[in-house]
């Protein structure tokens, strides 16, 4: 048996130690080249420490109703992120999603990605407290997998129960794919411990009336949307709210006007 030349090994070796070293980089590029999207809403932009939403983050929208106005503002926010390549992969568990009322919103249907597991194709809608233990197991694995997919650019999800650990999971897979993962809440999330990197509390609020005491024309079509963010993890106490109109019809969702706006956020927080 020949022995192997001491300058060969080092030689080898050394060629093994610069392949390592070219991976780490990569991976350290990945992993800090992290891009910041306008939600297409300047005043929540203004909230947000970056003026916009960052990719590879984990993003909570808690709702105070079972109604779609969280899932609204996200979809748009959505159609904001998509104008970079990637899919919006929905994990819709509750099939609550009317597919072709998405395109309405923005959102190129030939880049949706919608995942219904732990359900057959005959179910209907469904409520989170009808959800098995097994059916959310599914789809948290479902959540997990395409937030780790470089092909997917959003992944918009309802969750009403997380974990600290499946939380980390989820964080350090957008960490690594740059996937920005919208999670839609119920208003037992505010107390439960979070570790995402953003999060809104989105609550409806009363339309200002007019001086002959009704309300507007509008006032059964139209309702005010205040969006609080509660958690920034690059600030210690996050503060701020904006008022946004959610059009009942169309699902629409648009900036209030200064003046109704300033009137309404004095209500509501007084």
């Amino acid at each position: 048996m020949s022995a192997v030349p001491a300058s060969s090994v080092l030689s080898t070796s050394s060629v093994v130690i610069d392949d390592l070293r070219r991976q780490l980089l990569r991976s350290q590029i990945t992993r800090t080249d992290r891009r910041v999207v306008s939600t297409g809403f300047e005043r929540l932009d203004g909230l947000l420490p970056e003026q916009g939403l960052p990719s590879g983050a984990v993003i909570e929208w808690v709702s105070d109703s079972e109604g779609l106005r969280g899932a609204s503002i996200a979809l748009c926010c959505a159609a904001a992120c998509l104008k970079d390549p990637g899919a919006l992969a929905i994990v819709d568990t509750l099939h609550c999603v009317h597919v072709p009322a998405l395109s309405h919103r923005g959102i190129p249907l030939s880049r949706l990605l919608l995942v219904r597991p732990g359900r057959s194709p005959q179910s209907g809608q469904v409520s989170e407290a009808e959800l098995s233990q097994a059916q959310r197991s599914d789809a948290l694995w479902s959540l997990e997998q395409l937030a780790r997919c470089s092909g997917v650019r959003v992944v918009l999800a309802w969750v009403d129960r997380l974990s600290s650990t499946a939380q980390r999971r989820l964080q350090l897979a957008v960490e690594n794919s740059g996937v920005t993962v919208f999670l839609m809440r119920p208003q037992t999330a505010l107390r439960q411990t979070s570790w995402a990197d953003l999060r809104f509390h989105v609550q409806s609020v009363p339309r200002p009336v007019t001086a002959d005491g009704r309300g507007p024309q509008t006032v059964n079509t139209v309702s005010h949307i205040a969006v609080r963010l509660v958690r920034c993890r690059n600030r210690v106490q996050p503060q701020g709210q904006i008022l946004l109109d959610y059009n009942h019809e169309t699902g629409a969702v648009s900036e209030t006007s200064e003046l109704a706006g300033s009137a309404t956020t004095a209500a509501a927080v007084g």
